[in-house]
């Protein structure tokens, strides 16, 4: 991470130009790393085959064991310098500077799409950094508690 650590500082400034190149040095360098990992990932195991449906069932699950659960998913299948951005980058986008939403949101976007990092493990670290919706805890995934309200 110390590698890493640096580049987040630029995604949050306010200079267009410094969030987008922080952002191409950021993906560029988990892309190695990623890289590297399933390297010798293969190699310790070739006989591995990665079945990235396994948990996309179970993605409404919030308690804390599937919190767990998640996060050892997506550290055992990723780098750790990936897993760690993408739980930096997701927590970025609550940030209240402008600047930084959009350099995390970027980023975050570009993680997923070159990286190939599994959806439904973002969806569930989003799920984990934000779990609040219109002022209620969340219990299924995209589905507040309705309110009722009695009227006389």
């Amino acid at each position: 991470m110390s590698t890493t650590l640096p580049l987040f500082w630029d995604l949050s400034s306010a200079d267009k130009k410094r969030r987008l190149d922080a952002s191409v040095k950021l993906i560029s360098t988990l892309e190695k790393f990623q890289a590297s990992y399933e390297h010798k990932s293969a190699e310790s195991d070739p006989s591995s085959n990665e079945d990235d449906s396994s948990g996309e069932e179970d993605v409404q699950g919030t308690g804390a064991v599937g919190n767990m659960e998640h996060d050892n998913m997506l550290d055992s299948l990723n780098a750790p310098d990936v897993a760690y951005s993408v739980r930096r980058l997701v927590r970025g986008l609550a940030s209240p500077r402008e600047s930084s939403r959009l350099g995390f949101a970027v980023a975050l976007t570009e993680v997923r799409a070159k990286l190939q990092c599994h959806l439904w493990l973002m969806i569930k670290v989003l799920q984990v950094a934000f779990p609040y919706h219109n002022g209620f805890l969340r219990t299924t995934f995209g589905t507040p508690p309705r309110c009722h309200s009695h009227f006389g």
